[in-house]
C-alpha cells in the first residue's frame, strides 16, 4: 500500500511538470509561419530569351559604318605605307621559309650551331612579318600573305631543293638576307618622309637583318 502511494505521487508530479512544455509545443506548432521580409531576395529563373536579331535573317550585325574613318594615319599616307610594308612582309615570309628549308636539309661540320641559328632567325622573320602586316591593317588596308603571292613577288630567286652543305647554306642565306636588308634601308629612307611610326618599325627590322648578315658573314671570313 505504501509503495503504491509513492508511485502515484511520482506520476502526478511528472504530469504537472510536463504539462507546461506540451502546451508550449502545441502553441508553437499551431502558430502561423512568419512572413518573409519585404526586401528579401526572390529567386528568379534565368532570362534565356534570344537577343532580338538586327536583321530579318536572324544574324546579329555589328557593322557600324561610322567606324570606317577612325584611322589616325592621314589618308594620303596610307597607300605608300601599304606598298612598302606589303613588299617587306612577303620578303620576310620568304626568308622564313628559306631558313626553315636550310634548317631541315643542311649537312656539314657546322650543322648543329647553324641549324639552331637558322631556326632562331626564322622565328624573327615570322615575328617581324606579323608586326609589318599589322601596321598595314592599322592604316586601313588588307595584307596579302598567300604563298602564291610570296612566291611571285618576293623577288629573291628560288631556293635549291634537296640536301645542302653548310657552306652552300651560308652563301645562299647570307646573300638573300643582305638583299632584303638593303631594300628595307631604302624603304626607311622613303618612309621617313611619309610616316615616322612606320619608318621606326622598319628601322627595328633593319637592325635585326644587319645583325643576321654579320653573324653569318663572320663564319665565312
Amino acid at each position: 500500500m505504501k509503495r503504491t502511494c509513492i508511485t502515484t505521487a511520482v506520476l502526478a508530479l511528472f504530469a504537472l511538470t510536463a504539462a507546461p512544455h506540451e502546451a508550449a509545443a502545441q502553441r508553437r506548432n499551431s502558430a502561423p509561419a512568419a512572413a518573409a521580409p519585404a526586401n528579401a531576395a526572390i529567386p528568379t529563373a534565368p532570362n534565356n530569351a534570344a537577343t532580338p536579331p538586327a536583321d530579318p535573317s536572324g544574324k546579329l550585325d555589328y557593322r557600324n559604318p561610322a567606324a570606317d574613318p577612325l584611322i589616325p594615319v592621314e589618308a594620303d599616307k596610307r597607300q605608300p605605307i601599304t606598298d612598302d610594308l606589303q613588299a617587306t612582309v612577303v620578303e620576310l615570309l620568304e626568308l622564313f621559309h628559306d631558313s626553315k628549308q636550310c634548317h631541315w636539309n643542311m649537312r656539314g661540320p657546322v650543322y648543329l650551331p647553324l641549324h639552331e641559328k637558322l631556326n632562331e632567325n626564322a622565328d624573327e622573320y615570322r615575328k617581324y612579318a606579323d608586326l609589318m602586316a599589322e601596321r598595314v591593317l592599322q592604316v586601313g588596308h588588307p595584307i596579302d600573305g598567300r604563298t602564291s603571292v610570296v612566291a611571285a613577288t618576293a623577288n629573291l630567286g628560288e631556293m635549291p631543293g634537296g640536301y645542302l652543305t653548310d657552306k652552300q647554306v651560308l652563301i645562299l642565306i647570307t646573300e638573300r638576307i643582305t638583299t632584303v636588308a638593303k631594300r628595307v634601308r631604302q624603304r626607311i629612307e622613303r618612309m621617313s618622309k611619309v610616316d615616322e611610326v612606320t619608318s621606326n618599325k622598319l628601322q627595328d627590322l633593319s637592325y635585326e637583318l644587319d645583325k643576321h648578315v654579320w653573324q653569318f658573314r663572320v663564319q665565312m671570313q
